[in-house]
């Protein structure tokens, strides 16, 4: 137990995320940010003053509180499909791929030195993934592949060889290819409003441990999630502490350490 006016805390600990229904507030089970190096909130209020102006020097006599606002920051260093859906107000699903022979494809090629994706679809416009057995023609004629075109099959993808002999700038190619059976994980952010219960579970290796419970908050992403660089990938977020209803209060803080009265 910490000594009395000596409880230094050094923050460490879990954060979790309980995901409501869109529309309700109803959870669906809390998710684990995993590795979160920063975690803070915030307090601020808007306050409405009056003066008393009788006579010589105005003098504040009341001051009421019009608006508070709590909101709070996190990031994680966890990249995995949970906390990306999360950042992009998405869902995540698993798409069923059914094995497709003979599917064919006309791109026309605005120059040469270009990257051709195959297969993309309404459902999944970014295209197949797994393709085989791909033919390029020129109307009737088969063009070869040595020195035109590259085919990267686990991708998808065709790269138009800048100086191939057998492929002009603004060819009409038609592309027959194969696609392999399989199951893909496809992430689909549609900007959808995040809202949820936010749980902070302490583990501090100094002081007291206390553990943070906001039963609604807007989950929002906050800044910027560098995709390329020299450093750990961190996706930061923000939220917002909301009013659940009127038997609900805004934030509840357990404290572990000390006993019960």
């Amino acid at each position: 137990m910490a000594t009395p006016g000596k409880d230094y805390v050094i923050g460490k600990g879990r954060l979790f995320f309980d995901r409501f229904l869109v529309g309700t507030k109803t959870p669906t089970g809390e998710h684990y940010f995993g590795n979160t190096p920063e975690l803070s909130t915030s307090q601020d209020e808007s306050t409405l003053d009056h003066y008393d102006a009788d006579a010589g020097l105005n003098v504040k006599d009341e001051s009421v509180t019009t608006e508070k606002n709590n909101t709070g920051s996190f990031v994680t260093d966890n990249i995995e499909p949970g906390n990306i859906v999360l950042w992009y107000g998405g869902d995540s699903t698993s798409a069923t791929i059914t094995a497709a022979t003979g599917v064919v494809e006309t791109h026309t090629v605005p120059k040469r030195g270009v990257y051709i994706q195959l297969g993309a679809t309404q459902a999944l416009p970014s295209g197949a993934r797994n393709v085989d057995n791909v033919v390029v023609k020129i109307g009737a004629t088969t063009v070869t592949a040595a020195n035109n075109y590259d085919v990267d099959l686990a991708l998808g993808r065709v790269f138009i060889e800048p100086d191939g002999p057998g492929i002009t700038d603004g060819a009409v190619l038609e592309f027959t290819f194969d696609i392999d059976a399989g199951v893909r994980k496809v992430i689909v952010g549609k900007g959808t409003e995040i809202r949820g219960a936010l749980r902070f579970i302490s583990a501090n290796p100094v002081g007291s441990q206390k553990d943070y419970f906001w039963p609604y908050v807007k989950l929002t992403a906050n800044g910027d999630f560098s995709l390329k660089g020299d450093e750990w990938q961190q996706i930061p977020f923000s939220f917002e502490v909301l009013k659940r209803d009127a038997n609900t209060e805004m934030v509840y803080i357990d404290d572990r350490t000390g006993s019960a009265a």
